[in-house]
């Protein structure tokens, strides 16, 4: 049984296009039990990579991934997502997860 107190939170944020690779790769790791996928609207202020529409109105529609995970499958996940992500820059980071649970 894992220690449910060491596990992290990798929070990935993608655009549009990559979404459906990021889920297939995901999909395909068994030792992840699943993962929470939400749509954002992503502002920036160097938004020149936004197309027309989207520096009309000022956000690009992007999806949060959000993947619980033992620190020693970090680098496997990052491996396996790496994979889907060459051709567009894709920003994640860690969070330890201090604690959960279930009601």
């Amino acid at each position: 049984m894992p220690n449910l107190n060491s596990q992290q939170l990798l929070v990935i944020i993608a655009p549009s296009d990559l979404k459906d690779d990021l889920v297939d790769q995901l999909m395909s790791l068994d030792f992840i039990s699943g993962f929470n996928l939400i749509t954002i609207d992503g502002y920036s202020r160097a938004h020149s990579q936004f197309d027309i529409a989207e520096q009309v109105k000022g956000y690009r529609k992007l999806y949060r991934f959000e993947v619980l995970h033992q620190p020693q499958q970090k680098q496997s996940i990052l491996n396996a997502l790496a994979k889907s992500t060459a051709r567009e820059s894709v920003r994640y980071w860690i969070v330890p997860v201090l604690e959960q649970g279930h009601f």
